[in-house]
């Protein structure tokens, strides 16, 4: 009854050691997605500046032919409507930016947080083996003890019936 429930008690260890290499590799794989996913940000953003600076030479353009047409106007009031319009666009664009930054150093600092917990995680999981193998080596010790116990409990079996029978042939005579 011992040992069925000792070959039980390793079979559910086996489990749980799939199920951990199991986990294992997911996290490998969370790892590699997470790079992926840093490297696609990455590129979106540069995508974003080239879009940006593209569209802001569009409309530079853009103003310097609504300047050129305004024949009325000082070339002194042309550049310093420019200048004020390229300062307000630069504003924004920096506003713009440095939200981004932000919202990228949230991002990491969850992706940070993510990685500490699964590195956390992989300690517990590295001890729930070691435990698991120590209890591995007990379970196979005591069997190794049963088996040795029932080997003895057959050959004083044996005994004791030679015995027996001894006993009977001298009755008997």
């Amino acid at each position: 009854m011992r040992l069925r429930q000792n070959v039980v008690n390793a079979e559910d260890n086996l489990k749980v050691l799939e199920d951990k290499r199991k986990i294992e590799n997911d996290l490998r794989s969370f790892k590699n997605d997470f790079a992926k996913m840093v490297d696609d940000k990455e590129d979106a953003v540069t995508q974003l500046g080239n879009g940006h600076i593209a569209l802001r030479d569009l409309k530079e353009e853009l103003e310097k032919k609504k300047l050129a047409d305004k024949a009325g106007t000082s070339i002194h009031q042309v550049l310093r409507a420019k200048a004020e319009k390229e300062r307000d666009q630069m504003k924004q664009e920096k506003a713009m930016w440095m939200e981004e930054m932000e919202q990228m150093k949230q991002e990491k600092g969850k992706w940070v947080e993510d990685r500490e917990q699964m590195e956390q995680e992989k300690g517990k999981w590295v001890e729930e083996r070691e435990e698991m193998e120590q209890e591995k080596a007990k379970l196979k010790l005591e069997k190794r003890n049963l088996e040795y116990s029932l080997r003895d409990l057959f050959y004083d079996r044996e005994a004791y019936r030679n015995k027996l029978m001894k006993l009977q042939d001298v009755l008997d005579e």
